[in-house]
């Protein structure tokens, strides 16, 4: 019997890889929601507009958990481990057995003690309740509102996408020198800063919230700065923590926040794995331990640790992706997006173009604005780190995958 913890997209594609190779004994997928497992990239995007139903987010319908006989458990959540027992407890005292354990608990946002978690008009965006909540808040004001954003993350940047066409005035905080400090290339940081700003959002950076006060109309905010700003509504989007408690209670080794894993996702305790974000993994395409947020890697690591599971590894040596869609303009990154230095293919005032991002003479990472299919071509680059000539990967006459 393997019992997974955790029914985001690492839990939910390791039990469909556990199917897809061979696997005939039970599979247990617990979740701490009530909820089917659902997707959580549309909540800081499509989610938070009424038009679109809840039900075009879930990761898989109920037929795909009764056809391959996956017992999906709604509310279940796991309080502990007894690894020399080999079972699980749960909130409501039930001690689950398993012959193989999988913890895929992910991550949950950072906070910040000025902005407490359900307090009136504060929220961070991480589960579906959360992203029904902020819209039912948004919809309760006027056209006009003023929302503050905490952090220029991607989170954070969609948010203010979402808020701007539906009428907010949006304003962002950002702590550090630019936006997308830890995913964006400064290339792509300084693209979309300009878009924003087309649309009316206001964003400040290397400033943070000093202080907070509740009025009867919102909240004013002293920034460090000694400027105030008003608030109507308020969201932060400073990044996320690993859900490593679980096993960390059992005497799970952790390492870098996240859960300590081999190649093949083993955890320091026999016959526990660990997948997706809350796993600090070894990657060969960097040749290093890592842990990434990424929803392709949660997928990915979870289809994995689902094969070394069945005796069947396999090396992981994704370089990572990511996307977002911000107004008009689908961003797609692919690799390590903070290189030494960057290389342009295209014209970015045409909407449509490529950054390459080189470590020295290699390409480390691939952004794509509005260029999907010639990303699908270049991606080998990555995979390779290929060492192209800057002059090369600029002109749009040449094809760099043939150099």
């Amino acid at each position: 019997m393997v019992v997974i913890v955790g029914a985001g997209i690492a839990g939910v594609s390791a039990a469909q890889a556990l199917r897809e190779n061979g696997f005939k004994g039970q599979i247990i997928l617990l979740s701490r929601e009530n909820r089917m497992p659902y997707d959580r990239p549309p909540l800081s995007k499509d989610a938070l507009h009424t038009s679109t139903p809840p039900t075009t987010f879930l990761l898989r319908d109920e037929a795909f958990y009764k056809t391959n006989q996956i017992d999906l458990r709604l509310g279940a959540e796991a309080t502990a481990i007894d690894a020399a027992a080999h079972f699980v407890t749960l909130s409501d005292g039930t001690e689950l057995p398993y012959s193989t354990l999988l913890l895929t608990t992910g991550s949950r946002p950072r906070t910040l003690p000025l902005f407490p978690y359900g307090a009136p008009f504060i929220h961070y965006l991480r589960t579906s309740s959360d992203a029904q909540r902020l819209r039912q808040d948004m919809q309760s004001l006027p056209k006009g509102a003023s929302m503050v954003i905490v952090g220029a993350g991607i989170i954070g940047l969609e948010v203010a996408a979402s808020a701007t066409t539906q009428g907010f005035h949006v304003t962002i905080i950002e702590a550090g020198e630019r936006p997308l400090g830890r995913s964006g290339s400064p290339l792509l940081a300084n693209f979309l800063a300009a878009e924003h700003t087309k649309h009316g959002v206001d964003i400040r950076c290397k400033t943070h919230i000093i202080d907070v006060e509740k009025s009867e109309s919102g909240y004013s905010l002293t920034l460090s700065d000694k400027s105030t700003l008003p608030a109507d509504l308020i969201v932060v989007g400073i990044g996320v923590c690993p859900e490593h408690e679980l096993g960390s209670l059992a005497g799970i080794e952790a390492a870098a926040g996240g859960i300590s894993v081999d190649a093949q996702g083993k955890t320091s305790i026999k016959d526990i794995y660990a997948a997706g974000e809350v796993a600090f993994h070894h990657n060969v395409h960097y040749g290093t331990q890592r842990r990434d947020e990424t929803w392709q890697h949660a997928a990915s690591h979870g289809e994995h640790v689902a094969k070394a599971i069945l005796g069947v590894p396999d090396d992981y040596s994704s370089p990572g992706s990511y996307w977002t869609d911000q107004y008009t303009f689908n961003i797609q990154v692919v690799g390590n997006p903070l290189g030494t230095s960057e290389v342009v293919r295209g014209n970015p005032s045409d909407g449509v173009f490529v950054i390459f991002h080189l470590i020295g003479s290699v390409i480390c990472g691939i952004t794509a604005v509005n260029a999907t299919r010639e990303l699908r071509k270049l991606r080998r680059l990555v995979r390779n780190s290929s060492a192209v000539p800057p002059h090369i990967l600029e002109d749009t006459t040449i094809d760099p995958t043939h150099y």
